[in-house]
């Protein structure tokens, strides 16, 4: 007779993030920061696209030695983050902005917004950056909706116009997402 399989086991968040990473005063909170700080680094580059060598470019405000908060990172390539002339520390972020021709804030906003959920009219409503979704009637259930208004977030995320398994983006896919995403701001 044989005997069962051990159940599957569950990975949490903290297991994710090596340990030497972790300073053992650190929360939840500063977890949940390197995950998002992760998940910048998941992105292309706002620049040109790369999808490789991506950093967090923290672009907040911040006193002397100290850097701006986690939610004021922005997915920059190194050459745009840190070595290249037109690098977002050689330039400075004004001059950043009106070289590449992008909004720091509105970009720090779109990444950390979220969605909301009501009911009107016997349907799920959903609202993500000033905008109206109808999600479908309130038989179809919360969860449905919540799962709906999800996908229509990761949609607006998904600013990299990579085939999967492709290791460079179409780059003229991607400016024309980026002006798409710039044109609802």
């Amino acid at each position: 007779m044989t005997t069962p399989a051990p159940p599957a086991r569950q990975i949490s968040p903290e297991q994710m993030i090596p340990k030497e990473l972790i300073r053992k005063s650190q929360k939840m909170k500063s977890i949940r920061k390197l995950l998002y700080l992760a998940w910048i680094r998941t992105l292309p580059c706002l620049i040109c696209g790369r999808t490789t060598g991506i950093e967090a470019a923290h672009t907040g405000p911040h006193g002397v030695g100290q850097k701006s908060p986690d939610r004021s990172a922005i997915p920059l390539c190194i050459r745009h983050h840190r070595t290249g002339r037109d690098s977002y520390h050689k330039l400075g972020p004004r001059v950043f902005e009106r070289r590449h021709n992008i909004d720091i804030r509105a970009v720090v906003a779109r990444l950390n917004s979220r969605p909301s959920i009501h009911i009107e009219s016997g349907s799920f409503v959903g609202r993500y950056l000033d905008e109206d979704y109808v999600l479908g009637p309130v038989q179809i259930g919360i969860r449905s909706a919540v799962h709906r208004m999800l996908s229509i977030k990761l949609e607006d995320r998904d600013l990299c116009s990579s085939a999967e398994g492709a290791t460079e983006p179409d780059i003229a896919q991607f400016l024309r997402i980026r002006e798409r995403l710039y044109a609802r701001l």
